[in-house]
């Protein structure tokens, strides 16, 4: 008996969960829909399968209490998917064409620009978002003390981790929208030029680059591509409060 009331009582459960709930408009409009999910202000019913995104406000004031505390019942419930681009784009430069005479020991920089693109895939805008990325360098030309010159001598060539970091605060992504940004930065390259003979004696090396997004302090989404995929797997996220440094940016 107990058995068959336990069995009776899931069945009409699960009959009430698929039934959903009638939700009210502001103007009095009925329907009945089950909430699958939120994204910000938005919140996703499903209506005889199909989702739909409907902004909280829509709601009269009863079911927008309703769904406030749906979501604090179910945050695992929140949707996000996104979408990823990235380019690094190397300026054109050689040993040739960089100024020094023929016994000229040189610095030399080599810019670099990242190209990135996050593209929201969700059916909700993505709201009050935080996006911050870390490149990685292998950073051979140490230029502190100008200690990169003992590199013409032979020294072996040790690299440090140069991370540069970067934020974009208070962000929102449309449905189907994007966001574009750019990040320039420099490495260094040391040229040894020994009797005429030009030697390239140690340059930095782009590692790759690893973006985060977070909802508050919850990272809830992250890409990462390298350059050198060996290299970036074995480090770690560096910096939790990023700089604020970015190049242009366009929605």
């Amino acid at each position: 008996m107990n058995l068959h009331c336990t069995i009776l009582c899931s069945l009409i459960l699960l009959l009430s969960l698929a039934q959903g709930r009638e939700f009210t408009d502001s103007q009095g409009r009925k329907i009945e829909a089950e909430i699958v999910g939120y994204s910000g202000d938005t919140v996703i019913i499903n209506r005889a399968g199909t989702e739909f995104p409907v902004p909280i406000t829509t709601f009269s004031l009863d079911d927008q209490q309703y769904i406030s505390e749906w979501i604090d019942e179910n945050p695992e419930a929140v949707r996000y998917k996104f979408g990823y681009y990235v380019d690094l784009e190397k300026s054109s430069i050689s040993q040739q064409d960089a100024p020094g005479g023929a016994y000229e020991d040189k610095l030399k920089i080599i810019p670099y620009n990242y190209e990135m693109i996050i593209y929201n895939k969700g059916v909700a805008p993505a709201k009050d978002i935080e996006i911050r990325y870390e490149i990685y360098i292998d950073d051979f030309v140490d230029v502190r003390g100008n200690r990169f010159t003992r590199l013409a001598y032979g020294v072996e060539k040790n690299a440090k981790l140069q991370t540069i970091a970067g934020s974009i605060k208070d962000l929102t992504i449309p449905a189907n929208g994007r966001h574009d940004f750019e990040r320039t930065f420099n490495t260094e390259f040391y040229i040894d030029r020994d009797g005429g003979k030009t030697d390239q004696a140690a340059t930095d090396k782009v590692i790759g680059i690893r973006i985060r997004v977070y909802s508050g302090k919850k990272v809830i989404a992250e890409f990462e591509d390298g350059e050198n995929d060996t290299k970036l797997s074995t480090i770690t996220w560096q910096d939790e409060t990023p700089s604020e440094g970015v190049g242009p940016t366009v929605n």
